[in-house]
């Protein structure tokens, strides 16, 4: 199989250049140095550093695999120094900007696995006060840099969020799916916890939720019965179906899927033996970031409670042979059920078929009660018949 390049991006801070270091310890990768005409810091290690008439001259020989201008300042990477990377027979590594990712991408059509590498802002100011002396203006010029970059996080196959205690899982996570390029197949259990501990798959997840190739979903707050959005809280943590009624329920969880991946969830054995039946679409798509939302119908003729909180849907996780396009459908980034909400919900099919049922429930009584008045009728007439004997 050809060695794919792998490509670092993300926020400045992040620990774009500290994982590169980690991967290169395993032997298994390689740093492709770059040219940047900016002073040289401490923490510097991939670096030549030239003027920018120097740099300006490589660009007009055409000499750069990629190159761009980062808060003021030229970085690129030579060609001579990427193929003598590759045939190393090594997986080589680039450290690029947000920005020229896209270009490497959309323009050059760069074959390559790209992680984008994010971080909050409490790690970022952090990790600058300790790369440099803090200064409120060049801060200031990092964090609308930081800003922008995020806008290109979807280019990537990936979005890893770093955090103080995570490197060793980045470090594993990124090795598995890179032995696993076009490659597809479920996510076990261990790659889900890694990709949780990533902030991958899912946002507001608990490990212990995770099983041998599944994670158990819970019932979120908020949800639609009646023709009405409630929410469920700690003085009111029951949600009741009644008979042959429906809800929208959502899931405590978010999804948060790689382009690679997609997703499937159904009911607990449980639920579907009181009668609910969980409709839902077909699958979760790549690449799609939002709340989990699914209509619960109950079929029995008894009323099912189900408590705030409660393992009501079980999720398994599929890898792709490739990523697909990014998905940008109308529910992308959509956090609140109303969004969810057709206008038209009140007169569609589900809500006629209420209609039928509870005409035929109000017959059924009456058939009932006309039943009943006979029977109670006819003991009656026996009991006079029986008086006059």
């Amino acid at each position: 199989m050809s060695i794919k390049p792998i490509i670092l991006t993300g926020l400045s801070c992040a620990g774009k250049s500290t994982i590169a270091k980690e991967l290169q310890k395993t032997g298994n990768y390689i740093i492709v140095d770059a040219v940047t005409t900016r002073p040289q810091r401490k923490d510097d290690f991939n670096y030549n550093y030239c003027g920018k008439d120097t740099f300006e001259k490589h660009i007009e020989n055409d000499d750069f695999l990629i190159n761009t201008t980062y808060l003021n300042h030229y970085y690129g990477i030579l060609k001579l120094d990427y193929d003598a990377t590759m045939s190393k027979n090594k997986t080589p590594i680039l450290i690029l900007s947000a920005e020229s990712v896209q270009t490497l991408l959309n323009e050059k059509n760069f074959d390559c696995t790209c992680f984008f590498i994010d971080a909050n802002d409490d790690l970022i100011l952090e990790r600058y006060k300790k790369r440099e002396k803090y200064n409120k203006e060049k801060y200031k010029a990092l964090m609308l840099q930081n800003c922008n970059d995020r806008t290109y996080s979807n280019k990537a196959n990936y979005v890893i969020k770093s955090t103080s205690n995570n490197l060793e899982d980045i470090i594993e996570l990124i090795e598995v799916l890179v032995h696993t390029t076009n490659i597809g197949g479920g996510l076990s259990g261990r790659i889900i916890k890694l990709m949780l501990r990533c902030g991958m798959l899912l946002d507001n997840a608990t490990e212990s939720s995770v099983k041998g190739a599944s994670y158990d979903l819970l019932l979120g707050d908020e949800y639609y019965y009646d023709g009405k959005i409630n929410h469920l809280t700690n003085s009111s943590s029951f949600l009741t179906i009644e008979p042959y009624d429906y809800a929208i329920v959502s899931c405590k969880e978010s999804a948060r899927i790689p382009r690679d991946i997609i997703g499937k969830f159904g009911l607990t054995v449980g639920l579907f033996c009181q009668g609910i039946i969980l409709s839902n679409g077909p699958q979760i798509d790549p690449g799609f970031n939002g709340t989990l939302f699914c209509l619960l119908f109950n079929t029995s003729n008894r009323a099912v409670h189900l408590k705030r909180g409660m393992h009501y849907a079980t999720i398994e996780f599929n890898k792709l042979l490739e990523p697909a396009p990014l998905y940008e459908g109308d529910y992308q980034g959509k956090s609140k059920i109303i969004d969810y909400i057709p206008a038209n919900a009140l007169h569609g099919a589900i809500n006629e078929l209420k209609k039928e049922i509870e005409k035929l429930k109000n017959e059924s009584r009456i058939m009932q009660n006309i039943y009943l008045g006979v029977v109670a009728l006819m003991f009656a007439i026996l009991s006079i018949l029986l008086v006059l004997k």
